[in-house]
């Protein structure tokens, strides 16, 4: 069962070969460098490596003896062919045996996810392969992204138990929250949980504190401030199940006494906030551009007098909190090609549109959803109604 989503993952990318007439797919790396690598093989490399699928289906490795031994235990590949001494050697053979015409390289202008090959590493393939190869090397960038982006159902499921989890914890420690906590002492509660549980953060695969901060989101660390009534309390955070993750954000209200509910404009916030989320996941669905779903949740808030998102409303997660790919944000140069991208069934992303004011507090409530055929699925359970802290 080790390698079972890697072997989907590898015959996935066999049909993007086939789709697109792509004879090879040249997978380099050192020291595991290559990030889309836990994804499409699993296995692990000191020496240089090569890995490589062919649009007939079959499956190569290339690496050092001492390497060989997990490379092989795998069975994901067809040959595993062990150099003694250079990589270069034994892929120069390769390529002058089979002649492909046109191999794809992880390379990308834009996305991290899909841009692993480094300069001097394609440097060296060029000179390795000067004299056996005159076809064309491609971007793997386009299919990259959907290995990454269309979940299999084993995925699918690990990420429904990340989700599982993580609101388990939320509703450990917000049952522990009072005035007079500092953020710090907030975000150890959340590592206890993460501990009890033998899981991580999905962030950075520690035992960490996600993001806890009084009223003004950013991506920092929890602090010393310290919560007091009449406080919003934003928490961000991920966890790790079995190399798959969810990404849930909550804020809550810290009453102050004598009160039995949130002020006027922090519930309005919140209302705004639900709404919008509301109205992206309906426009969600398979066909759409990432632009389209942003644009729906952005007018909405604007609409209701709050200030427009300064961020994308919704990203992909599955092996990463950002996992790349068709972005749910608005057509701004930082974001590239990626609000352009087509909605598929299997992807799953988040819905976050984020109220943030020049001044005044900040108001995020994420959910996280499966595109399905017609739509959606929240997989998250709501949040909602604001959740109050009552006072001591």
């Amino acid at each position: 069962m080790k390698y079972v989503i890697n072997q989907q993952k590898m015959d996935q990318a066999v049909r993007y070969l086939q789709d697109n007439s792509i004879d090879l797919w040249l997978i380099l790396t050192s020291e595991g460098s290559d990030p889309c690598l836990p994804l499409i093989t699993g296995v692990k490399s000191v020496g240089p490596a090569a890995f490589l699928i062919s649009k007939d289906g079959k499956k190569y490795a290339m690496c050092s003896g001492i390497d060989a031994q997990d490379i092989e235990e795998s069975n994901l590949f067809d040959q595993v062919f062990k150099y003694p001494t250079e990589l270069g050697e034994t892929l120069q053979a390769f390529v002058t045996k089979h002649q492909p015409k046109k191999i794809a390289l992880n390379y990308s202008r834009k996305e991290n996810l899909a841009d692993g090959l480094t300069t001097g590493r394609y440097r060296w393939l060029r000179e390795v392969l000067k004299d056996c190869f005159s076809g064309e090397f491609v971007s793997s960038e386009s299919f990259l992204e959907k290995l990454r982006s269309i979940k299999t159902p084993l995925e699918i499921d690990r990420i429904k138990q990340a989700i599982v989890i993580t609101q388990e914890i939320y509703d450990t420690v917000f049952a522990q929250l009072r005035a007079g906590m500092s953020e710090i002492e907030i975000g150890k509660l959340f590592v206890k949980e993460l501990e009890k549980r033998e899981v991580v953060n999905g962030v950075d695969r520690t035992l960490s504190m996600p993001i806890v901060m009084k009223e003004r989101i950013a991506h920092r660390p929890p602090g010393e401030a310290i919560v007091a009534p009449g406080d919003l309390l934003i928490m961000d955070f991920s966890v790790d199940y079995d190399g798959y993750v969810s990404d849930i954000a909550r804020t809550v209200y810290f009453l102050k006494p004598g009160e039995t509910k949130a002020p006027a404009h922090i519930q309005a916030a919140f209302d705004a906030a639900h709404a919008a989320i509301t109205a992206a996941g309906n426009a969600l669905k398979p066909g759409v551009q990432g632009y389209e779903v942003d644009l729906v949740a952005r007018n909405l808030l604007l609409k209701r007098g709050m200030p427009e998102i300064t961020h994308a409303t919704g990203h992909q997660i599955g092996r990463d909190v950002h996992d790349g790919g068709t972005l749910l944000g608005p057509r701004w140069e930082r974001y590239g090609n990626a609000p352009y991208g087509l909605v598929e069934p299997g992807m799953v992303f988040t819905l976050e549109p984020t109220i943030l004011p020049e001044d005044g507090p900040t108001f995020i409530v994420e959910e996280n959803v499966l595109v399905t055929e017609t739509g959606i699925e929240y997989l998250s359970v709501r949040q909602d109604e604001l959740i109050l802290i009552p006072a001591q």
